[in-house]
């Protein structure tokens, strides 16, 4: 009895282990011939696949008509372009932007820096003095 256990669990773990093995792969003819029947059976679409195929034809055929800038050509048309509009809301172009530069600059300049008495030591034992007499009533 236990020898027909034993032949039986054997059984039972080879025809798990067979089990699990893969699938054996289709060849890419039969991939080929599934595809085919796959699409057939969609529907074929052909009048606006056709008007599809048939209007990026034109468009390619014009893309590849017009000529391509050469790197000087894109070089000159880059250096205009910044030349004339170094900011885009400033219409009067780069010499106005750098006129409003140094005029802006020189503004922050001028201006007194705050609490520039503070940083000195006089400054500093000044605003001690300040601060203890608001302190005691």
């Amino acid at each position: 009895m236990d020898k027909l256990f034993a032949a039986l669990i054997a059984c039972v773990l080879a025809s798990a282990a067979g089990a699990q093995t893969a699938a054996p792969a289709p060849s890419p003819a039969e991939r080929q011939k599934d595809v085919a029947t796959s699409t057939l059976q969609q529907g074929d679409n052909s009048a606006s696949t056709r008007a599809t195929a048939a209007e990026q034809a034109q468009n390619v055929k014009a893309s590849k008509q017009v000529q391509k800038l050469s790197t000087q050509e894109k070089s000159k048309l880059a250096k205009d372009a910044t030349k004339l509009n170094v900011n885009p809301e400033n219409s009067s172009g780069q010499a106005a932007t750098a006129a409003m530069q140094k005029q802006t600059t020189a503004e922050a300049k001028a201006t007194a820096k705050q609490n520039a008495e503070l940083k000195s030591k006089e400054g500093k034992q000044q605003l001690e003095k300040d601060l203890q007499k608001k302190a005691t009533p």
